[in-house]
């Protein structure tokens, strides 16, 4: 099981979009033509999303100004297929409806700015000696999929992966599919960090929370 090292919740996120966007760089699209016509559709649209990632990372990044605008690309394609909201309400638990909707809005809006600021800062320094391997796709009762894969690489040798995807809302201008939970190794992306914000708020209450993710932010950015 991975263990998490790191003074605050990036360490289990960051593995799994590295993982999600460089790592299938190794592997081929799927053939068809149409989503519908596939097997797998789930898979072949994350893939499909993968080179979208890895073209905007691989361009060169003179300044400053050339970063924030790659950025903004590259946050047009990922928060499509994340499902921000539910995961930031589910990370906090029962802290959630004890905040103010103001608090509310700004919590869920570092809460995406320091996941994909965290990954991207990975992706860039990432080295592509990693392969993965997606072994099932199966449909939800409820709509969507969950797509099992296994990575494995020299540094962290073979993890397995389980994407929980529902169905996107084209009203909600969601993707095909939306991610609302990844399990590594049987660790949830949400549950990770529902356990290390509450750890945080139990010590430096709701204000120290986003004092630290603000400061962390910082960081990555």
């Amino acid at each position: 099981m991975l263990k998490f090292t790191q003074r605050f919740p990036l360490a289990i996120p960051t593995l799994v979009l590295t993982l999600l966007f460089v790592f299938t760089s190794q592997l081929c699209l799927s053939s068809n033509a149409h989503a519908e016509a596939s097997n797998t559709p789930a898979t072949d649209f994350l893939k499909t999303q993968v080179i979208k990632v890895l073209a905007l990372t691989a361009l060169p990044v003179p300044d400053a100004k050339t970063k924030k605008d790659i950025d903004a690309k590259l946050f047009a394609v990922v928060k499509p297929m994340m499902d921000f909201p539910a995961m930031s309400k589910a990370s906090l638990g029962k802290y959630w409806d004890q905040q103010s909707a103001d608090k509310q809005t700004k919590f869920m809006q570092l809460f995406e700015e320091l996941v994909f600021h965290s990954y991207m800062k990975k992706i860039r320094k990432a080295k592509q000696d990693a392969s993965i391997e997606y072994e099932d796709e199966s449909p939800r009762k409820q709509g969507g999929a969950e797509v099992e894969a296994i990575t494995t690489s020299k540094n962290m040798g073979e993890v397995e992966l389980r994407f929980i995807l529902r169905a996107g809302e084209s009203g909600k201008k969601e993707a095909l599919f939306v991610a609302e939970d990844v399990v590594i190794d049987e660790v949830s992306l949400v549950n990770n960090y529902k356990e290390e914000f509450i750890k945080i708020i139990t010590k430096s209450g709701f204000d120290g929370l986003l004092k630290k993710m603000e400061d962390q932010i910082k960081k990555v950015k």
